[in-house]
């Protein structure tokens, strides 16, 4: 068994001998790693040698950088492998979830590599693919095969560089390799047509481009063995006719390697393309051959923006405030998402039968739809409204619902509408339109993408409209209250009128006065509650002593009857502050802080009430209401602790945290 050292020893004589390393890209390994990476779907594909300290690509395609410390190699690990090393997650794997390819950019999470290994049985480095995406699937079996195949054919290139000692011998044996290597693509060439792509090879010198039999379906064209290459601008809308190649930017090598533009063609409208190419070069740096792969994404682009749109979509019903702002946003996002001409919101009368058209979004060149319009002038689908229902009319030419109105549709631009109806406390006053002013071939994701925007704005605008009614009944109860609690003080004003000594009255007032701003923060989060926080701040402020305290604590809600105690037991607290305590001169604080402890189903929150720079403080002979009130603690069930410490008062208090969030 031969140690680490002597199988190193052996690969660098054997990366010696090949004369491989540092040497200029040649277009045989630079087509072995596209086949690569196009047979098994990858954006990196490398040809990796490796030496004691680096390993350096020979042939890389979707890497940036031409070699790497061995410390960031993965396929140091497949040295000692004679198979395929497949690592489907890099973030799990010890060996290199703390490799800085990983844990950095460019952030790689799936790699497949086949060893190179060397007639005399020495593995010199791997052609390996790699994801920036997990893998859990791996390969399959063909592009296992395909990959462990393409590797033992840089093998044979290596061999050939090695052996030939003539230009025009290296020359033919390069060519056998070649044809080995088409070969294996062939292998693949069903299944890429499975997956809808083409292949492409331009020659720059002559402009002739050779193309697969699935390019030519991508384009409508004529299956043929050759095109010139410029064939595609005829399809190419005009404002995105700089992203592909042309003659001038292939024989300068500046073309762009990875495009996404959009063709039309008669049959099909508009459609995306996706191409991804590489240059092969002369012995003088020039580039002689342009080949790569073209994919139709439309549906894939469409799926993207649909999800965006879902996405944003989100984001408006959590933030909206006004209906009719949400309403156009839904329409616009439903709009740009879907293709369409025209998109926006009308407010119905539904006695009258009418809409009023609201400001409405259109694609360049179409008009605006704004004012007032009759449902029965454009059809009968006001019925599918009224009913709650979606209406998408294909093709309003040929719909029994507006077929006999459908050239005053077309006449404003209609040939596709849909209609979303949003009711308020049962009444249709509300419709999302999208139109369109061509002809549409719905498909079933985008009928589903419709019918889902529409049920999430209805629900969305419904609950909205739902917590306005809300609001407003807080705010009713609230001015009820506020004046029942002015009645109870002005009958208890009245009534102990004749009592000489006023302080009680007053404590009573102002213990009235504390309720009612209890109220009030409850009022504000709808009666479910409030901030620890809020309660503090509003005490302290309302006495004009807020600058004077220092507040910590957590965010920390509690339950609406929790609420009412703390509030009078916060009155209390800041009541003796002021009139005894820290707050009764003009330099003392005081410091309110809390915290939760304990075990998840047992967790404590513990409330501190701290005094300092005031006058001294002793323990009272006699306990008046307030005190009774603070020593009841929290949740009225004691669990106080009480030190007259010379700096100050100190209260300590404790109770279950999920006692004070208790709703009742």
């Amino acid at each position: 068994m031969t140690s680490e050292r002597d199988d190193d020893t052996r690969r660098l004589e054997a990366l010696a001998l090949y004369e491989i390393m540092d040497t200029p890209p040649e277009p045989e390994f630079d087509d072995i790693v596209l086949l690569a990476s196009e047979l098994c779907q990858t954006p990196v594909a490398m040809v990796s040698l490796l030496e004691t300290e680096r390993q350096w690509f020979k042939a890389r395609i979707g890497f940036d950088l031409p070699e790497t410390p061995i410390s960031q190699s993965v396929c140091a690990h497949a040295l000692k492998s004679t198979g395929l090393l497949i690592i489907p997650d890099l973030t799990a794997d010890p060996r290199t979830s703390e490799n800085r390819l990983v844990t950095e950019p460019p952030h790689i999470r799936f790699y497949a590599g086949a060893p190179l290994i060397a007639p005399d049985g020495v593995t010199i480095g791997t052609l390996c693919v790699i994801d920036s995406q997990v893998r859990p699937e791996g390969l399959s079996l063909t592009q296992k095969k395909s990959l462990l195949a393409l590797a033992r054919q840089v093998v044979v290139l290596l061999e050939m560089r090695r052996n030939s000692s003539r230009k025009d011998d290296l020359f033919r044996r390069q060519k056998r390799i070649s044809s080995e290597v088409r070969a294996i693509a062939a292998s693949s060439i069903a299944a890429q047509e499975a997956g809808g792509i083409g292949t492409f090879d331009i020659d720059v010198a002559t402009g002739r481009m050779k193309i697969s039999a699935e390019g030519c379906r991508i384009f409508r064209l004529p299956v043929q063995d050759e095109y010139p290459a410029n064939i595609i601008y005829d399809f190419i809308l005009a404002e995105d006719r700089h992203l592909p190649s042309a003659d001038k930017t292939r024989a300068e090598g500046t073309a762009l390697l990875e495009a996404e533009y959009r063709i039309s063609t008669p049959s099909e409208g508009v459609r995306w393309i996706a191409r991804r190419a590489s240059f092969h070069h002369d012995s003088d740096g020039r580039p002689v051959r342009m080949v790569g792969t073209l994919q139709d994404i439309t549906e894939q682009r469409a799926a993207q923006a649909r999800m965006q749109a879902m996405i944003e979509l989100g984001d408006v019903l959590r933030d909206m405030e006004d209906v009719q702002q949400a309403a156009f946003d839904a329409a616009e996002l439903m709009a740009r998402a879907l293709g369409a001409s025209r998109a926006g919101f009308g407010m119905v009368d539904p006695v009258a039968e009418t809409v009023l058209m609201h400001r409405d979004w259109r694609a360049p060149g179409v008009d605006t739809l704004e004012g007032l319009h009759h449902f029965r002038d454009y059809g009968s689908f006001i019925e599918d409204l009224r009913r709650g229902e979606t209406v998408l009319i294909g093709d309003v030419t040929t719909d029994p619902r507006t077929r006999d109105h459908c050239q005053t549709l077309l006449d404003i631009g209609i040939r596709v509408l849909v209609n979303v109806p949003i009711f308020d406390k049962g009444q249709f006053n509300l419709v999302v339109f999208v139109h369109y002013d061509e002809p549409h071939d719905w498909k079933q994701r985008e009928i589903d993408f419709v019918r889902s925007v529409g049920d999430r704005l209805q629900a969305g605008i419904g609950r909205l409209l739902a917590e306005q009614d809300q609001d407003i009944l807080n705010r009713e109860l609230s001015h009820r209250l506020k004046n029942t609690l002015s009645i109870v003080q002005a009958i208890a004003t009245q009534t102990l009128r004749a009592v000489p000594d006023r302080g009680p009255i007053e404590s009573f007032e102002k213990r009235l006065q504390a309720l009612s701003s209890a109220h009030d923060v409850l009022i504000h989060r709808n009666w479910t509650g409030a901030a620890i926080s809020d309660l503090v701040t509003d005490t302290l402020d309302r006495i004009g002593m807020l600058e004077r305290a220092q507040i910590s604590g957590p965010a920390i809600f509690i339950g609406p009857k929790a609420t009412q105690s703390v509030m009078l037991l916060l009155h209390e607290l800041a009541t003796n502050a002021v009139k005894y305590g820290g707050l009764s001169n003009g330099s003392g604080k005081v410091r309110v802080s809390w915290d939760v402890a304990g075990s998840v189903d047992q967790v404590q929150l513990t409330f501190t009430w701290k005094e300092s720079g005031g006058p001294p403080v002793t323990e009272p002979t006699q306990r008046g209401f307030g005190s009774r009130l603070i020593r009841m603690g929290l949740l009225g069930t004691g669990n106080v602790d009480i030190r007259y410490e010379a700096t100050g008062i100190e209260v300590v208090m404790r109770a279950s945290l999920s006692h004070l969030q208790e709703a009742g």
